[in-house]
């Protein structure tokens, strides 16, 4: 049986802690939506994990790990830089952006302005800014089709997205 690994992409330790913060995140307002467990589920299926990774990872799952200690084991900028584009996304995959959750990203948000060196990120990262015209284009659908929308263009984009920076590596 194989373990999703097919020998041509590995996930490094930095990657490794980038998925183990976002399940930590899905954790954080201490509900786990149906949305967030198909996230979990998906990511699981679809990135070339190890055996003894994924069984880390299938702890955290069922139990909420500490999301700054995880985050912290982010040590390349990409993956912090792809860490919050996809927990953007992720915090809003079930409709509710909760206190806990709006808590928890501005802390890490702190944490990552702290020991970020900008001047290494300059040339490897490309940082973007939200639309705000189409987050607020997002925000006025009606609320199951802002589930339903939000949770595919998530759960493909920082799919492809990761599988394309992983394989470029």
């Amino acid at each position: 049986m194989s373990d999703g690994n097919n020998g041509d992409s590995q996930i490094n330790g930095s990657q490794f802690h980038m998925w183990r913060a976002l399940f930590a995140v899905v954790h954080a307002d201490g509900v786990v939506s149906d949305e967030e467990v198909r996230f979990m589920a998906e990511v699981m299926e679809d990135i070339p994990f190890s055996s003894k990774q994924k069984s880390v990872l299938l702890g955290d799952v069922a139990e909420a790990q500490d999301v700054e200690k995880m985050y912290a084991g982010i040590t390349d900028p990409v993956d912090q830089a792809e860490f919050f584009d996809v927990a953007r996304k992720l915090v809003h995959i079930d409709g509710d952006y909760s206190e806990e959750e709006r808590e928890v990203m501005l802390k890490l948000k702190e944490l990552h302005v702290r020991e970020t060196n900008v001047d290494h990120l300059i040339g490897r990262v490309n940082l973007q800014l939200e639309d705000d015209d189409s987050s607020q284009a997002f925000f006025a659908k009606p609320e199951q089709a802002q589930k339903e929308e939000g949770f595919k263009d998530a759960l493909y984009s920082f799919r492809d997205h990761f599988m394309k920076t992983l394989r470029s590596r």
